[in-house]
């Protein structure tokens, strides 16, 4: 992996806070949620018409399952921006928390073997996290 897709997904991280601050300042969570998604609905059934799927089956579960976890992510980052929390010490025991957990479980579900130099980068990340809590 290069560097460039984890600056991506940084820059992403800080679109949608500034997108939910400044969004959060006019709208109410529901209209922000409502609105946006539905923008995006339109959005991917103007480009992937042929992507929806039509024959339900018991998979489509995770599909409901991941749509309410986006639902559930927008509003604790709206729920936070709202009450003025500090996103940077929020963000900073959520990495502390599931960066360990995340690598440990990826490498049992990719078949990886974590090397000590991977668990001890794992430890000094997880406790570098928490210390932007202090």
């Amino acid at each position: 992996m290069n560097i460039l897709i984890p600056c991506l997904l940084s820059l992403h991280y800080l679109l949608d806070v500034s997108f939910v601050k400044k969004l959060s300042d006019v709208y109410s969570y529901k209209k922000i949620m409502i609105n946006s998604f539905m923008i995006t609905f339109l959005l991917l059934i103007f480009l992937y018409p042929k992507e929806i799927i039509f024959k339900i089956s018991f998979n489509y579960i995770y599909l409901i399952l991941f749509s309410i976890n986006l639902l559930f992510g927008l509003y604790i980052w709206y729920y936070a921006i709202k009450h003025k929390f500090n996103l940077g010490q929020l963000d900073g025991i959520a990495i502390a928390i599931y960066l360990p957990v995340l690598t440990i479980i990826s490498s049992f579900i990719f078949k990886q073997k974590l090397k000590i130099h991977n668990l001890i980068g794992i430890i000094i990340l997880a406790i570098g996290a928490y210390l932007t809590l202090l």
